[in-house]
This record gives C-alpha cells, sequence and structure tokens, in this order.
C-alpha cells in the first residue's frame, strides 16, 4: 500500500471517529509530515499540521467529498493554489478559507510549516450539528458564503482578536482537552461570523509558472553558497527581467533575494560554529568570505555576538 493510500485510508477512519484525537505521519523523498487531528462534532474536524522539507505530495482523491477549510499559519509558509493557474502564499498573521483545493503538492517554501486547519465538511453536518450548532449562534452556511461568496479562495490578514483566538488554541491543544479545544473553535467560528476580524490580503498572485521560476532560482542560490550568483544571471537563463524574479522570488520566500541570502548564510554559519570544529576562516570561505572581517561584522550584524562568542556560548 502507497503512503497516499495509507494516509487516504486512515483520514477516512478518522472521519467517523467522535472522541478519538488522531495522529498521522507520512515521509516522502521531498520531506515529512505529521498531521493531529481533534474531532469537534460530526462533519467538522481540526487538524495541527507541521510539515518539515520543501513539499509534500497531495492526492485530491484523499478527500472525496466537498470542503472547507480555514488556514491558520503559525510558522513558516504554505502554498495556495486558486482556481486556473494562480497561487499565492500564507504566513503567520493570515488567515486562508478555501474550498477543496486542486493540487498535486503543498509547496513550503521556507522548508518548514506549522499551521491549525479547521475543516468543514458540509455533507456530513447532520440535524445534531446543526442544532448545537444553532445554541450558539454559529450558521455554518452564513460563514462560507461570507468569505466565498466570489472565490474559491480568500485569503485575509488576521486581526489581533482572531490571532489570539487561533494562538490560545495552539496552546490548549497540548492539553489534549477536547472539551477546552471544541468551545475555542466555536469561538473562533463566532468570530468570523460575527466580527470583520479579517481583511483582504494585498498580496500579489503568482502563476504556477511564476513560482516555479522562484524555485528554480532559490535552488541555483542555495546549492553552493560559497558562490555569489548574480540575480541577472539566473533571471537570463530563466529568460525573464530581473526586477519580474526578484519580485517573484519575494512573493513566494516572503523577503527579498539579498535578506533571504543573508539569512541562509548566518545560519549556516551558526550550525558550523556549533557542531563543528571548523576555522573561522573556513567558516566564512564556506559561505562566499573571502575576508574573515567582513565575516564577523555581519555575523555579529545578525546575531549580535561575534563568531567566537557564539561558538563559546552555544558549542555542543
Amino acid at each position: 500500500m502507497s503512503q497516499h493510500d495509507k494516509f487516504s485510508a486512515a483520514v477516512k477512519e478518522m472521519l467517523f471517529s467522535k472522541n478519538d484525537i488522531k495522529e498521522l505521519s507520512a515521509d516522502y523523498d521531498t520531506g515529512s509530515i505529521k498531521v493531529t487531528i481533534f474531532p469537534i462534532i460530526t462533519g467538522i474536524y481540526l487538524s495541527l499540521n507541521e510539515a518539515t522539507g520543501p513539499s509534500i505530495p497531495f492526492d485530491e482523491n484523499t478527500y472525496d467529498y466537498e470542503l472547507t477549510t480555514i488556514n491558520q499559519c503559525l510558522s513558516g509558509r504554505c502554498e495556495f493554489k486558486h482556481p486556473g493557474e494562480a497561487v499565492s502564499y500564507i504566513s503567520p498573521q493570515l488567515t486562508c478559507i478555501a474550498r477543496k483545493r486542486h493540487m498535486d503538492a503543498f509547496y513550503y517554501p521556507l522548508g518548514k510549516y506549522t499551521g491549525l486547519e479547521i475543516s468543514i465538511i458540509e455533507s456530513m453536518i447532520d440535524k445534531t450539528t446543526s442544532d448545537y450548532l444553532r445554541v450558539f449562534s454559529i450558521d455554518m452556511d452564513l460563514l462560507i458564503s461570507k468569505y466565498l461568496n466570489q472565490t474559491e479562495t480568500f485569503i485575509g490578514k488576521a486581526d489581533a482578536r482572531l490571532l489570539t483566538a487561533f494562538k490560545e488554541l495552539y496552546q490548549i491543544l497540548t492539553t489534549r482537552n477536547l472539551g477546552r479545544i471544541r468551545l475555542k473553535v466555536l469561538e473562533i467560528f463566532e468570530l468570523l461570523i460575527s466580527e470583520e476580524v479579517v481583511s483582504p490580503s494585498k498580496s500579489s498572485y503568482l502563476t504556477s509558472g511564476q513560482a516555479a521560476m522562484a524555485r528554480r532560482a532559490h535552488d541555483i542560490l542555495t546549492h553552493d553558497l560559497s558562490r555569489h550568483i548574480a540575480v541577472r544571471e539566473i533571471a537570463a537563463e530563466l529568460g525573464v527581467s530581473e526586477t519580474s524574479l526578484k519580485n517573484y522570488f519575494k512573493e513566494v520566500y516572503g523577503s527579498c533575494i539579498s535578506d533571504y541570502m543573508k539569512e541562509k548564510r548566518m545560519k549556516y554559519a551558526a550550525d558550523k560554529l556549533q557542531n563543528t570544529s571548523l576555522s573561522i576562516f573556513d567558516i566564512a570561505s564556506s559561505i562566499g568570505f573571502s575576508n574573515q572581517g567582513r565575516f564577523a561584522k555581519v555575523f555579529h550584524d545578525y546575531y549580535k555576538c561575534r563568531p567566537l562568542e557564539y561558538r563559546r556560548n552555544h558549542s555542543t
């Protein structure tokens, strides 16, 4: 049985669970994912999604029913596909409300992602669920139509009230207390229905081809950190303007190329300082600094301490 088949079978088993918290995990060549699922009420489920790696394959046939999801990013970035070829990204402080997605993989540009996802399976919401929600003045049809009346994917910036509610929900998950978890999910529903807690995001959309260009540029830039490759050279190779490529990269990875590469190099250096006995000169050379003093200054600007001081404080 393939990973997809195992995952699909586990999901279907989960749908009939009333009070059992389920943990599903899968490892792929491109990454791994762990999903912890909390049953809220028949037809409504909460999951904590923790992914490592740039992408996780996705088979849309895993879900053979209509599905509406409310996604809150806690850390990292995640790509969402819109009708047609458009894609956009959620990051912390952004909430995504979407219908069933048609995609072959989930992409996590930063290599790590943690997020909460509330799934609403309308076909499974029975009279008991409807009556229960009505007690709390929660109308699922109203919630869905409020955000998805003219689109299949809504991405907006969450205000402090909604961010606080999701943060508290995430903290409650460690208690495994389904009663408290369910109440917090109901609170989030009520906020989304009754209050204006999400404002439409101004983030741009990319085509899947433009996003692929950004990922290709990323792979070229990070393949060998000792080399400083000019963005214009990569742009010429990909057949796009330098300005456009920079814009695509920022949309996918959340920061401009220069800032992203500085962070990548500094984190690599910090790891080598902490976990190896390589000399400062060798570490500096491995991330493209021919001048040790220049490396020390950039490192200090980033970590607020000198490389040797960092090694003394963090060495294992």
